[in-house]
């Protein structure tokens, strides 16, 4: 509500539950383009929009997160979050990034991995700090990361 995007592009969708905020949040003509690759995740979340006012806010792309994002229009959106699979992210934010119109957020999820990240010792922190250090370094936008739950990296695309 606070950016007043009315394109706004989630990558993983899991539940639903996000884009579906988020579809309540926009305007009458907004819309939410999800991406998800399991099945079994859409149906339950088909279930979820079915029985909401703002089903047809919401758009699936089944499938995988990088092949989808390659084929969306440059300078679209004015929103992105992204919370998928963690060894993506940074690929998910790169593909992203130019996706966003100028003044555009992204949101990423999960960018602490309850302490994770700190000395990572799996693959998913690893690839979480990289993509924070990656982030940080980008000229292209004004980050932030906010320590909410399991941290919120918050970029404002300055281009």
């Amino acid at each position: 509500k606070m950016s007043k995007a009315k394109k706004i592009l989630e990558v993983g969708m899991f539940t639903g539950y996000s884009a579906l905020k988020m579809a309540e949040a926009l305007p009458e003509n907004g819309e939410v383009h999800t991406c998800e690759l399991m099945e079994r995740h859409i149906k339950t979340a088909s279930s979820f929009f079915n029985r909401s006012k703002h089903k047809d806010k919401i758009t699936i792309f089944q499938g995988e997160a990088n092949k989808t994002l390659e084929q969306l229009s440059i300078n679209s959106y004015d929103f992105v979050f992204i919370d998928a699979d963690k060894q993506n992210y940074c690929e998910y934010y790169k593909k992203s990034i130019k996706l966003l119109k100028s003044g555009g957020i992204v949101v990423l999820d999960n960018m602490l991995w309850s302490g994770g990240v700190i000395t990572p010792q799996d693959i998913d922190s690893q690839a979480l700090a990289d993509t924070a250090d990656y982030i940080c370094n980008d000229k292209r936008v004004y980050n932030f990361l906010a320590p909410i739950r399991d941290g919120l990296m918050v970029c404002i695309k300055n281009e």
